[in-house]
């Protein structure tokens, strides 16, 4: 009996195999890496800051390494109710480059408004780009980025643009969530391809001013923990197109979780914000719990020859999902750190879903409910 346990798990991970592998494919089939010269549609990069005060510099100065045209480009700081010295860092950066805006919000918004969705909404009410940027205050971008994400809304349809972020080279608790972090993108850019959106991160984002207006702005967005999870299920509903790109040249940085205790309240929001997914959160519950009966099984079988093997199912198939992926950002370097992020990933699998028994989410000194 308890072989059906095992034959079903390597069943159901060779579905997740191919699932997540023939959605990546058709998503990057669809990457457009040619931009006519002639034509530099304007572009506005929003930045929410709050209390950023030692990141929010190095933000600026990739962005103005970026290879557009600056006279298409402005950049626009929202100061979101930092207690720092946000504001003045925002305010030294626009006095020196014109085409820096500072925006300060002074009072939390209500409604679906609260949080950073209200700073977002506010920076985007006044942006006049035709394209719109999102990226965080903590994020470094390369120099391609602007250019990279803009070429994928050539085709009028397409109203959001999302893509692949990295953790910055640091600790070994750093280099794990990078490998995480890429395996979700991967994920998420599988299920784009497959029509199927599983997520996208709020710091790598493009959004056509068109189609969020189109859909009433985060103002018409139901209020989520995960606002870019809750604005990609938007304008999907309205009809828009969506892309999600995997290269180096749109791969944004940022900074790690530093504490576990950091790391867990970063979970427990996207598993908050995940339950929105429906029957597509079951399939992914479906994934971590096949793993974990098996092993269980094998544990309390004494069957000790498929302890190994049940764990090396798991980091074949995760490592057949990442290849491609690490390949195409250029993080080659990610390889050796897999093994242990695999077996870090499977452990919390076990344990962070208990953090959703804890209903108030902590982000950024806020607590949602």
């Amino acid at each position: 009996m308890s072989y059906l346990v095992y034959i079903a798990t390597a069943i159901i991970y060779a579905i997740r195999i191919a699932i997540f592998t023939i959605g990546l494919r058709l998503e990057r089939k669809r990457t457009v890496r040619t931009f006519p010269h002639s034509v530099y549609p304007s572009v506005s990069v929003i930045i929410p800051a709050r209390n950023e005060q030692s990141n929010l510099g190095k933000c600026i100065e990739s962005l103005l390494r970026c290879d557009y045209p600056i006279e298409c480009l402005e950049i626009i700081i929202v100061n979101d109710r930092s207690t720092d010295k946000t504001a003045e860092v925002a305010h030294s950066l626009s006095s020196l480059h014109s085409h820096i805006k500072v925006l300060n919000l002074t009072e939390e918004r209500v409604g679906n408004l609260r949080g950073k969705p209200g700073a977002l909404h506010h920076g985007i009410s006044m942006a006049h780009g035709e394209i719109i940027l999102m990226t965080d205050a903590d994020c470094v971008v390369p120099d391609g980025w602007v250019r990279m994400m803009v070429q994928q809304c050539r085709d009028k349809s397409i109203g959001l643009v999302a893509s692949f972020t990295t953790i910055k080279k640091g600790t070994v608790f750093a280099q794990m969530q990078c490998v995480e972090w890429v395996l979700n993108h991967t994920m998420a850019s599988a299920g784009i391809g497959l029509k199927q959106p599983l997520g996208c991160f709020g710091n790598n984002l493009a959004i056509r001013k068109t189609a969020y207006n189109d859909i009433g702005g985060y103002e018409g967005v139901p209020f989520s923990v995960t606002e870019d999870l809750a604005l990609l299920q938007t304008i999907i509903k309205k009809g828009w197109q969506v892309r999600y790109i995997c290269d180096a040249e749109s791969t944004v940085e940022t900074l790690p979780c530093t504490t576990f205790g950091e790391y867990v309240q970063q979970h427990h929001r996207w598993l908050r914000g995940g339950t929105a997914l429906g029957w597509r959160a079951a399939v992914f519950v479906l994934f971590s719990t096949s793993m974990w009966i098996s092993f269980i099984t094998a544990i309390t079988t004494q069957n000790w020859l498929m302890v190994p093997l049940i764990l090396g199912i798991r980091l074949v198939g995760d490592l057949m999902v990442l290849t491609p992926s690490l390949y195409a950002i250029k993080r080659k370097d990610l390889f050796p750190w897999a093994l242990l992020a695999v077996f870090f990933i499977t452990a919390l699998e076990l344990v962070i879903p208990f953090s959703l028994l804890k209903k108030e989410v902590v982000w950024k000194g806020q607590l949602f409910r």
